[in-house]
């Protein structure tokens, strides 16, 4: 009888420990069922769990449930979720009842939320995360979190301890002064001001002048520069979507901060030895895109012209992205690090491309006044290999060594 007490108790004690993802149990059945779906790389689904850890000590009337989605079980029920409230591909998410939080700013706002929720549930049975999904969910009444800190609840910055990286050549740099809109800003400009494509758009409007046509310029070159920003954006997308992979984020971090390290040194390089001209395309390949300028131009404006300048812009875009190779994947690698929703990451796209797009409103507007000016297209090129091998090798760093410093921008 002894050895069966013994026994007994011994089970009690250790049971707790192998649930792992369960904590603040209670012997109250009706308790609320708290589900978080959570990474261990994510400071977020620390702050949360620092918070919950808390408020298990101040009540008892929850149960947490935890689901690491780099484990096979938890990433399929993550994917369950997420396609059922069609909902971003981010952690946390958080479930209480029939209610979906997506993200954890701060106790005072996202924490509010969660003990709101406690309260309002208190009286209800629990929902299971099989009853959950059986349900269909919330039915599309999903709460996305932004960082707030004021009592108000509106959106403010939190001020921040510098972080001083010594780089080799350029001294000590404070990594955390790059927010997201000069991120964007920056990275798109530099990127921008690459020849590969300049030297097409500039092509263009030396053939166009040539005709006297100031009708066909507007028309043929506005065509070429919108379906250039169509198609840069789609390239950004692409590579949105590859890194949507939150599986092999701790292998695909490393490779593409040794990308960004890379392709830092190999802009500090053109810098110093480039003339600031294009080394994708060969004399032959120019030669052959010029060719096709000048049949195109000289023809009326039909709807086969226009796809005939579309076609070159696409494809001019191709080699205008070897050219840039590396910023527009560390970019848009900091956005899916930020776990941003669908319209704040398009925003910043936007913004990237917007700003990616200077260059060519400033050679068209140049071409339009004082054509002989364009030749400064070349200064600025050298110009932003040095501003963009500086940037590159910056966030190769961070995404190397201190990425969740990217994702808290």
């Amino acid at each position: 009888m002894k050895k069966f007490i013994t026994f007994l108790l011994t089970g009690i004690i250790i049971l707790p420990s192998l649930l792992g993802g369960v904590y603040a149990q209670t012997d109250d059945v009706s308790n609320t069922i708290i589900h978080v779906f959570k990474r261990d790389d994510c400071t977020h689904c620390q702050d949360q769990k620092e918070f919950l850890d808390q408020l298990a000590q101040e009540r008892t009337d929850f149960t947490v449930v935890e689901y690491d989605i780099y484990t096979q079980e938890g990433e399929e029920i993550w994917e369950q979720v997420v396609a059922l409230e069609n909902t971003s591909k981010v952690t946390p998410i958080t479930i209480v009842g029939y209610d979906v939080i997506v993200g954890f700013s701060d106790p005072e706002t996202t924490g509010e939320e969660i003990m709101r929720l406690l309260d309002r549930n208190s009286q209800v049975e629990p929902v299971s995360l099989e009853e959950f999904i059986q349900a269909g969910g919330t039915n599309g009444n999903v709460k996305i979190v932004a960082s707030t800190c004021s009592d108000s609840g509106e959106p403010c910055q939190l001020p921040e301890e510098p972080l001083n990286v010594k780089l080799p050549f350029f001294g000590v740099v404070n990594v955390k002064q790059y927010s997201l809109p000069v991120l964007s800003v920056v990275l798109g400009f530099v990127d921008g001001f690459n020849p590969c494509a300049m030297w097409v758009l500039v092509t263009f409007l030396v053939v166009l002048m040539q005709i006297g046509d100031r009708r066909k310029m507007w028309l043929f070159a506005g065509l070429f520069i919108l379906a250039e920003t169509i198609m840069y954006h789609l390239i950004l997308q692409v590579w949105f979507t590859t890194w949507d992979f939150v599986g092999l984020n701790n292998i695909v971090t490393p490779i593409v901060g040794i990308i960004s390290l890379g392709a830092g040194i190999f802009f500090l390089y053109e810098w110093k030895t480039s003339d600031g001209t294009c080394k994708v395309t060969n004399v032959k390949q120019k030669q052959k895109i010029k060719t096709k300028i000048n049949s195109l131009v000289s023809q009326k404006f039909t709807i086969f012209t226009a796809i005939g300048i579309i076609g070159l812009a696409l494809s001019v875009n191709v080699i205008e992205f070897a050219c840039s190779i590396g910023i527009p994947q560390a970019f848009t690698k900091v956005l899916e690090l930020n776990n941003l929703t669908f319209w704040q990451t398009e925003f910043y796209m936007l913004l990237y491309i917007l700003f990616y797009m200077v260059d060519d409103f400033i050679v068209f507007g140049l071409a339009l006044y004082s054509f002989e000016k364009l030749g400064l297209t070349t200064k600025y090129s050298k110009i932003s290999n040095l501003v963009g091998g500086i940037l590159m090798i910056i966030l190769g760093f961070l995404l190397l060594f201190f990425p969740e410093i990217l994702s808290s921008l």
